[in-house]
């Protein structure tokens, strides 16, 4: 109808200016077009202040929501979606009666990707008291949100020392967020995060990991690929700063994963014919031990007699047996 709109379209476009007011004090904040919502209201950046300048040091993703209800995941492909999403994200939930801004961490999704299986469905549940405890398992496709990590009314808004605490406990959240992804992209099936907190306090608690014991094996798969680069490279580069010691254990450690697990690296180019990288001069080294009983004659020969010496070790030789015989490592 010319000259009218739907009153109940505008409750989420007034949502999201109050929660676009809380985060702009602390960065920029780019709302997403009508259009283009796909689940997240708004894309944000947390800056630090030096100067008259606003420096970006993180940047995080916003869904907000009108009330409390549960965040509802309805199908298979949207909890994946919410799994996999991949920086930090929060929701927030505004209270324009009392003009207050809730903001909750969305741990449990980090939860469900640590234990390797994702539920058909999920809801998450915003709850209203102000303390927090670590995600609780209960049916794996409904979890509570426990307690906001920060809420502000709009008469904090204008406080700019309240605003700059908040500030500090949703960076200390930001953090977990973001180093719960990383483990994520490592391909390790854990997460992290406070055994318990307040509302608007950094938690002082102590931190909880949790994860799969027992994996898929694809999941160990992409870990083995992620720890033998990390190896490979972090070797090369305290070899050139004097660490022989420290290269030559990561080069053991890179060599056994590329002879013990060779189905992970043979469909990635930068491994093949073994261990790509700076460690060749390392190998060389080692290679120059053998020229006294005829010399190598191919150029993992020295770290795999070096490997096989550790084998021999009698501490070790009893270790293996004993893991052989129990079928474990315990």
């Amino acid at each position: 109808m010319p000259g009218a709109y739907a009153v109940n379209l505008k409750e989420g476009s007034r949502s999201e200016i109050l929660a676009d007011y809380l985060f702009s004090q602390w960065g920029a904040v780019t709302p997403v077009r009508r259009q283009d919502d796909i689940g997240i209201d708004l894309y944000c950046a947390l800056a630090d202040q030096i100067g008259s300048l606003g420096v970006v040091r993180e940047y995080f993703t916003v869904q907000v929501k009108s009330d409390t209800a549960p965040w509802e995941f309805k199908d298979p492909d949207s909890v994946r979606w919410l799994v996999e999403y991949p920086t930090p994200l929060f929701l927030a939930c505004v209270e324009k009666k009392n003009g207050s801004v809730s903001v909750y961490h969305l741990m449990p999704r980090f939860y469900l990707r640590a234990l390797g299986k994702l539920p058909e469905r999920l809801e998450l549940r915003p709850e209203a008291s102000a303390e927090g405890q670590f995600v609780q398992w209960d049916s794996g496709e409904s979890f509570s949100l426990s307690a906001p990590i920060i809420r502000a009314t709009c008469g904090d808004l204008p406080d700019g020392e309240k605003m700059e605490r908040l500030r500090e406990v949703f960076s200390y959240w930001v953090g977990f967020d973001r180093e719960n992804i990383d483990l994520v992209r490592q391909g390790l099936l854990r997460f992290r995060m406070p055994a318990s907190y307040r509302t608007n306090q950094i938690s002082n608690a102590g931190t909880i990991e949790a994860g799969s014991l027992v994996p898929e094996r694809r999941f160990i798969n992409r870990g083995i690929l992620r720890l033998a680069e990390s190896a490979e490279c972090i070797a090369d580069q305290v070899l050139r700063q004097g660490d022989v010691g420290g290269a030559l254990r990561a080069a053991l450690l890179v060599r056994h994963l590329c002879n013990s697990y060779p189905e992970v690296f043979e469909q990635h180019p930068r491994w093949s014919g073994g261990t790509p990288g700076g460690l060749g001069s390392l190998f060389s080294r080692l290679n120059e031990g053998l020229r006294d009983v005829g010399g190598p004659t191919y150029l993992f020969q020295g770290i795999d007699e070096i490997a096989k010496a550790l084998d021999e070790n009698p501490i070790v030789k009893t270790l293996l047996a004993t893991t052989k015989r129990d079928g474990s490592s315990s």
